[in-house]
């Protein structure tokens, strides 16, 4: 049972990070490693997580887990941004990440 979770965790979390990808390629946002590293992981992790919650109770349909995973990542990255700007905003806090440009 265990190895075949995992499997399936792993093959959302492949899934799931490149429908993060596609989400962070969509914005429109400046695309760097940090950020292209950040949305595929995040929503990597949250297609695996969906993946491992639901694999007791959708064993039978995996089509559909595996849909449930996907999705999970396309919409990961959009409420993970979503929760951060609201909590900045409700704590007031602005957060500036300045790059020294080599000079």
């Amino acid at each position: 049972m265990w190895g075949d979770s995992l499997l399936l965790a792993a093959l959302a979390f492949f899934g799931a990070s490149f429908a993060g990808l596609a989400t962070q390629l969509r914005s429109g946002n400046a695309l760097t490693r940090r950020a292209v590293a950040s949305a595929m992981l995040n929503s990597g992790l949250i297609g695996s997580i969906i993946a491992l919650l639901g694999y007791r109770t959708f064993a039978e349909d995996l089509p559909y887990l595996m849909g449930m995973s996907l999705l999970a990542g396309i919409g990961g990255a959009t409420i993970l941004d979503f929760a951060l700007l609201l909590l900045k905003r409700r704590m007031g806090i602005i957060i500036r990440i300045e790059q020294d440009k080599g000079e």
